[in-house]
């Protein structure tokens, strides 16, 4: 168990913004292509070049400084997401460990048996990962290193 002492007061944790700079390179190659298909086939072009359009914006959007954080305190833990804070405190949360979703290992979480928020959208994930759910990005850790951090933070304050 760590002592609190050995923690920093407040930790921030942002990503690498490499993923977001090539979604927002390859969706400005995919709207360019739409845009070449718009004599030949209207209808593809406007809704494939709107949608990859949408996806820059997203990309975008998640490169605006504070617009994606991790942020651990005492309290627990400010995820931030394209502007939208979720908060869970260290009572809340039971384990940390890394996960497979798709190609990428990420830190899963689980939640105590007192947090009933999407109970449906936990079981599914349990059922996939093993998890309650899992953060979006590793903020340019390797996930079983970050899942480790996370749970030095939770014995020293839960």
């Amino acid at each position: 168990m760590t002592a609190p002492g050995a923690l920093p007061a407040v930790e921030l944790l942002r990503p690498a913004p490499w993923k977001m700079l090539a979604l927002l390179a390859i969706s400005a190659g995919l709207v360019w292509v739409a845009v070449g298909l718009a004599d030949r086939s209207p209808m593809i072009a406007w809704t494939c070049g709107g949608f990859f359009a949408l996806c820059g914006l997203v990309a975008a959007v998640s490169l605006v400084p504070g617009a994606n954080h991790l942020r651990l305190d005492a309290n627990g833990i400010e995820l931030r997401a394209l502007f939208r804070v979720t908060r869970w405190h260290w009572r809340d949360i039971v384990r940390f460990g890394p996960t497979r979703v798709g190609l990428h290992t990420v830190v899963g979480i689980d939640f105590a048996d007192h947090v009933d928020a999407a109970g449906r959208v936990r079981r599914v994930n349990r059922g996939l990962t093993g998890f309650d759910g899992a953060l979006p990005d590793t903020y340019g850790q390797r996930a079983a290193v970050l899942a480790a951090r996370l749970d030095a933070w939770r014995q020293a304050y839960s």
